[in-house]
């Protein structure tokens, strides 16, 4: 027999969920969420300057008006970050909401609509940042305000973060946060960007969810060889160009080993469930041990990206050598985009490029590096449990992909913390251009404000008082 007391405590949970499901007004919270996010991107934060101060000074005047304290934090003159936090009883730590508040630069003689005008038309909301980063920043932004003005009890306090430079590499931004002012914004997990629905273009339904839990680490270097400059009449063994190219041939030839994680793993896993046989016989085939390099080449011809996030890939992008057609010139350099998996030890990468080369002439020079290496975020934490729980009941149909970024985000920094943070965003129709980094970027509204819902039904079920 169940216990009686058991059950009046499980009833009186489900009633105080509904109820505060009831009493949310949704044509509200999406007409503010979607007048806050025009508001941002009429705000000119484009690198290099950034001026996220904008962004700072906007969303503190709305904290005043909410009467919600908040501080800004100022690693340059005018690249502000802005933290606030809505208290909650201290049983759990803190749950964190981040995006970013600068954006990329624009072409604006190619762009449809004015890039800082935050157009809203054809069910589309246009300009510079709308997908990247500041409809993430607005949504947040909105949940912060919404438990406030509903006085919603929470176990944890949730801390909102609008950090300046991620485009930058974060160094003024999410670096300079963790190195100066981590007591302010640590967590026991945070959501980022990085993931997103996937809608079919027919139905309109969910597919999928991509929760991105890890990400590759930036890794450039440079390969540089000299010799001896001479006429182009007469070729020369130490040939600069040609040295570097056979090089460079080399490793655009030879892809370093694959090697999976419990993202990757689990992604394949899951993935191999949802498609076409012919398709999921290929993710069946590269989960048994060492599958071999014909089927990795595979997973090229359906999606690229999922053969870069089963390896370090090595991405040649920059060449330079030569300044006349008739002229050996003395040096030559290539640019290479190395993008390093979770857990990749920098110095055997190397070796291993060396091996590759096979060549002493040629220099590997490593550079800079922005980016922290991290280990992914768990598929076992109370958060990542909430995703697949809550996205699963709204959209039954939908499948959970934790997923592996090859680019690269703020997440890293938080990361190697030992803050675990998940990637989660608005939702995107298969197949379809939105303009991030590009040009006419946009982000669609009715996605827009069901992934607030979402974001809504999330932050409670992980951080409000049960």
């Amino acid at each position: 027999m169940l216990n009686l007391k058991l059950v009046t405590t499980m009833i009186l949970t489900l009633l105080s969920q509904v109820t505060v499901a009831q009493e949310i007004d949704w044509k509200k919270l999406n007409a503010d969420s979607l007048q806050t996010l025009v508001d941002l991107i009429q705000l000119n934060t484009s690198q290099p300057a950034g001026n996220e101060y904008l962004a700072s000074n906007y969303l503190g005047s709305r904290l005043d008006d909410a009467g919600i304290p908040f501080k800004t934090y100022e690693a340059e003159p005018g690249r502000t970050s802005i933290v606030a936090r809505i208290k909650g009883n201290g049983s759990k730590r803190p749950l964190l909401l981040l995006g970013h508040t600068d954006v990329v630069t624009v072409e604006p003689d190619k762009w449809t609509f004015e890039p800082f005008s935050g157009t809203v038309a054809e069910g589309k909301i246009f300009g510079r940042g709308a997908s990247d980063d500041k409809g993430i920043v607005a949504a947040s932004f909105e949940i912060l305000l919404t438990l406030k003005r509903y006085g919603i009890e929470l176990d944890r306090d949730v801390i909102f973060l609008g950090v300046a430079d991620e485009e930058g590499g974060g160094g003024l931004g999410i670096t300079y946060m963790v190195e100066r002012h981590l007591e302010d914004i640590n967590a026991e997990f945070a959501i980022n960007e990085g993931g997103r629905g996937y809608i079919d273009s027919e139905t309109g339904k969910y597919l999928t969810f991509s929760i991105s839990t890890a990400e590759k680490t930036p890794r450039r270097a440079r390969l540089i060889v000299e010799g001896t400059a001479g006429h182009g009449s007469v070729p020369t063994r130490d040939n600069p160009i040609g040295v570097l190219s056979a090089a460079v041939a080399r490793l655009f030839q030879t892809p370093l080993p694959m090697r999976l994680n419990e993202t990757t793993r689990t992604f394949f896993t899951r993935l191999a469930q949802t498609r076409p046989e012919a398709e999921a016989a290929i993710y069946r085939e590269l989960l048994k041990p060492e599958p071999t390099l014909a089927i990795q080449e595979k997973l090229r011809d359906i999606n690229p990206t999922y053969f870069s996030i089963i390896r370090t890939s090595i991405t040649p992008t920059i060449f330079k050598g030569g300044y006349q057609r008739n002229v050996i010139p003395s040096s030559a350099e290539a640019t290479l985009d190395i993008r390093a998996l979770p857990g990749e030890d920098p110095e055997l990468m190397f070796e291993a490029i060396r091996q590759i080369i096979n060549n002493p002439d040629v220099q590997i020079a490593p550079m800079r590096v922005t980016r922290p290496a991290h280990q992914p975020a768990s598929l076992k934490t109370p958060l990542f449990n909430t995703f697949e729980r809550v996205l699963t009941r709204e959209h039954k149909e939908a499948v959970v992909l934790p997923s592996m970024l090859t680019g690269a985000t703020d997440s890293a920094q938080l990361r190697a913390v030992g803050i675990p943070t998940y990637g989660f965003g608005p939702g995107v129709v298969m197949g379809e251009n939105n303009g991030v980094h590009g040009n006419d970027e946009f982000m669609r509204v009715e996605p827009f404000f069901e992934y607030i819902r979402l974001m809504w039904l999330i932050v409670n079920d992980v951080a409000a008082t049960k």
